[in-house]
């Protein structure tokens, strides 16, 4: 209760407010659930345990691809060193492979990459665009992870009631395979068996991770963070103790993408974190499966959603919230009436003509036809598109003059990379591409960066793309907004959407995008796991390339002759 306590403290208001709200969840034994943690059995008729082959994936939030690969070759990472075995070069070592250049979608961040690894399916196409967005048909803001608001309800959702699971339009990699699945913490785990969160003081801090006004963590101090990860742990292993080893084990590290947004030297840091408290977490549950006699009949599968980019900790580069100030008044000065950033307005503040959600290196805009709701009080009719002429355009010029000269919001001036727009399309049809605005016109995305080339931004026309084209392209807006970033700039030209942190993601920059997909088997050579690996995933590899790998791996050889188990 002290330690509690003293957490409570350290995250201000916003956590005391969310504790409260934690108390009243009493349903369905919510309460109990988050309060205690352990499992929760999502299917009502739970698979029986079956024979290997298995398939172990250790997902690892914000775990960029060159500080994954430096943990391991430091010397300090001996359990994912072992498991993978002698480095032979090019990705390939002695009984694993790494893809030397999988790439994550856009926007390069939490929920939408997750919701797209789990699917198989780009945002474009299974619904879920990001952290947070706007659904116009419906006039409802959804944030699973806040990133423009500060109310938790919807995170609070996302992990005991299946927000994101519910939000999803396509199946889950659990709903195609169907074998025994359990997920450890990871918010798209519709249709596993089993899903296992972890104890108050953890759900309270992971709920409250993206709330403003945060304490830097310096070097050697990973916090609650390195205890959410740890006390994962023991959960997942007593459901398998309960129920069998699973043929789908997911197992979630949050804690490497929290530490990192508030570690003070992000990218070092987050290399002795994967060193120091993610290894010897990975060596704990590989040990279980060697216990249970089943590690070489198990593939083991290493991923990330994104990495994360060093910004300055401030609100000269966190493009916030401020009505009066940023991304809102841009739209205001041309006649918009912006939505509050909150979940949900009050009655009195439906009439709002223009939204945005945030994505850290990109925030989408949603604009609404203004003749339907031309006076201050009338609610617009969000379920017709916008109107291109008289209301994108505008938006859109609006932006590049105000990134160019300053006007009329200084802030934005010179934080902005490109604004992409496109031609609206009634509600139920596919959405069309985003094209990039230049001052003038729309041009094709292959267009421009043929004429600008830009190996910052990698495979900007495909991810751009699985973004923004399909059924539910829509949900990323009707103009979308990407900031100066990268590596390739100095520290004091990076912004982003969002309140000050130390790093932060979503760009189509190799740094947020590079990601690793290892798999590695016992028995196995790092050669033919590559065959494996590479006749899934192509000459471009991508995070959408794990859900057919799985169930690749799943189909690649005959039952074993009898099941692991406690």
């Amino acid at each position: 209760m002290r330690r509690l306590k003293s957490m409570l403290r350290a995250t201000r208001s916003a956590a005391a407010i969310i504790f409260v709200a934690l108390l009243t969840l009493t349903a369905c034994g919510t309460a109990k659930l988050l309060f205690q943690g352990g499992e929760k059995q999502v299917r009502r008729k739970p698979r029986a345990p079956e024979p290997g082959p298995y398939v172990l994936i250790f997902a690892f939030d914000g775990a960029g691809y060159d500080q994954l690969m430096a943990a391991i070759r430091s010397g300090k990472a001996p359990a994912m060193a072992a498991m993978l075995g002698k480095d032979a070069g090019r990705g390939l070592y002695e009984h694993g492979y790494s893809v030397p250049d999988a790439v994550s979608i856009l926007p390069s961040t939490t929920i939408a990459a997750w919701s797209a690894i789990f699917t198989g399916a780009p945002p474009g196409w299974n619904g879920v665009p990001g952290n947070e967005w706007f659904v116009r048909e419906e006039m409802k803001f959804v944030a699973p992870v806040p990133v423009s608001v500060t109310e938790m309800d919807d995170n609070r959702a996302m992990v005991t009631d299946g927000l994101v699971g519910k939000a999803l339009k396509t199946p889950t990699l659990f709903q195609l395979a169907r074998v025994k699945s359990a997920v450890s913490l990871n918010a798209v785990y519709r249709g596993a068996d089993y899903f296992t969160l972890v104890d108050p003081v953890s759900m309270v801090k992971l709920f409250t991770e993206f709330v403003a006004d945060k304490a830097a963590i310096g070097p050697g101090n990973s916090n609650i963070y390195q205890e959410l990860d740890e006390e994962s742990v023991p959960k997942l292993l007593d459901s398998v103790e309960d129920h069998g080893v699973p043929k789908i084990q997911v197992v979630y590290f949050p804690g490497i993408d929290l530490y990192a947004h508030l570690a003070t030297d992000p990218l070092p840091m987050e290399v002795q974190y994967l060193e120091s408290v993610t290894d010897p977490l990975v060596a704990k549950i590989l040990e279980a499966y060697g216990k249970y006699g089943i590690l070489d009949q198990t593939y083991v599968v290493v991923i990330a959603d994104h990495g994360h980019t060093p910004v300055l900790n401030d609100s000269r580069h966190a493009l916030g919230a401020d009505p009066n100030d940023g991304p809102a008044a841009v739209v205001k000065a041309v006649g918009f009436r912006p939505r509050k950033f909150v979940l949900n307005p009050d009655v009195s503040d439906q009439d709002y003509q223009a939204a945005f959600a945030y994505q850290g290196a990109i925030a989408y805009l949603y604009l609404a036809d203004r003749s339907t709701c031309p006076k201050p009080g009338m609610t617009c009719d969000w379920k017709r598109p916008p109107r291109y002429a008289e209301d994108v355009l505008p938006a859109a010029r609006a932006f590049y003059r105000a990134n160019q000269t300053g006007k009329p919001t200084p802030l934005m001036k010179n934080t902005l990379d490109l604004i992409f727009a496109r031609k609206p399309v009634p509600a139920g049809t596919s959405s069309q591409e985003y094209e990039i605005f230049d001052g003038h016109k729309l041009v094709p995305i292959w267009q421009y960066v043929s004429e600008h080339p830009r190996p910052d931004l990698i495979q900007l026309d495909r991810r751009m793309r699985w973004l923004s084209a399909g059924p539910y392209g829509n949900r990323s807006g009707d103009i979308l907004l990407l900031t100066l970033s990268g590596l390739n700039r100095p520290i004091e030209k990076r912004y982003y959407f969002s309140a000050p942190y130390h790093s932060w993601h979503g760009s189509a920059s190799p740094q947020d995008s590079h990601v690793p997909l290892i798999v590695a088997r016992q028995g196995y050579s790092g050669a033919k796991l590559e065959k494996i690996v590479d006749a899934v995933a192509g000459q471009q590899p991508s995070q959408l390339a794990l859900v057919p790998l799985v169930l690749n791996l799943l189909a690649s050889e005959p039952p074993a002759k009898s099941a692991g188990s406690p």
